[in-house]
């Protein structure tokens, strides 16, 4: 893209690798994005090619621990990624605003980073996240390894994809998740498709309802929207994350 000026990073931590991108002004807030599972660090694409994103934020994508260029095919849990993340954002992103962006396998990985170290983050955004444990149905993965979507992607990331997935039920059951996302202060935005077959709706919505305040929480739902509201609902979302008034 014409003069657009986007820095590829490798941060490294305890033997792992992880791979970043960055597009704008290192004074402004920051807006990091966790992509889904499978995935990497483009889902944000539409995002960084949108120079109306530059006004507020320096924009900051990573392929998670396990994906891209962070250790493909190393599989990690939900903790593993937080704490790695977690050391990046201390190491790289001192004394910054910083938002969070998670999509899908992102929203509870968001959420656990806010659990971890809650005074990082000024907002945590959650898509589609699948943050309730007991609407974490295996079959939505297999749902959505045959999206046609998805069908581009390596085929070995879709291993990877398959064995966190399976993790997270665990992850998401234990108190080190369950617990300590309670104690998050952070405000938090949530935004949800009705139409979303992979991780669905209600459950997710009552279980956010139910652990965070209404002065904290903010939900926006997307009528008919599906798990892929961040291409499909762009507009929409973009209209949320970058209105001032929450």
């Amino acid at each position: 893209a014409k003069g657009m000026n986007i820095r590829t990073g490798d941060f490294k931590y305890k033997k792992n690798n992880l791979h970043y991108l960055r597009l704008g002004d290192t004074t402004k807030t920051v807006l990091l994005f966790v992509h889904g599972s499978p995935g990497c660090w483009d889902y944000a694409w539409d995002y960084f090619m949108d120079r109306s994103w530059q006004k507020d934020f320096e924009l900051i994508s990573i392929d998670r621990p396990g994906f891209g260029n962070s250790n493909y095919g190393t599989a990690k849990n939900l903790f593993e990624q937080s704490e790695i993340i977690s050391a990046f954002v201390k190491e790289k992103l001192p004394h910054r605003e910083v938002q969070l962006m998670g999509h899908s396998y992102g929203g509870p990985l968001v959420l656990q980073l806010c659990a971890d170290n809650d005074s990082l983050y000024t907002k945590c955004i959650i898509l589609a996240g699948s943050v309730n444990p007991a609407a974490e149905k295996n079959e939505w993965q297999l749902n959505l390894f045959s999206h046609p979507l998805l069908k581009w992607m390596v085929p070995g990331s879709f291993q990877q994809g398959l064995e966190e997935l399976l993790w997270l039920k665990d992850n998401l059951k234990s108190d080190q998740y369950l617990k300590k996302i309670q104690r998050i202060k952070t405000p938090i935005v949530a935004i949800y498709g009705t139409k979303d077959n992979m991780v669905p709706y209600q459950p997710n919505v009552d279980f956010l309802q139910k652990n965070f305040s209404q002065d904290q929480l903010k939900i926006h739902t997307i009528q008919n929207g599906s798990h892929f509201i961040p291409w499909q609902n762009y507009e929409e979302i973009r209209n949320i994350v970058q209105t001032k008034k929450e």
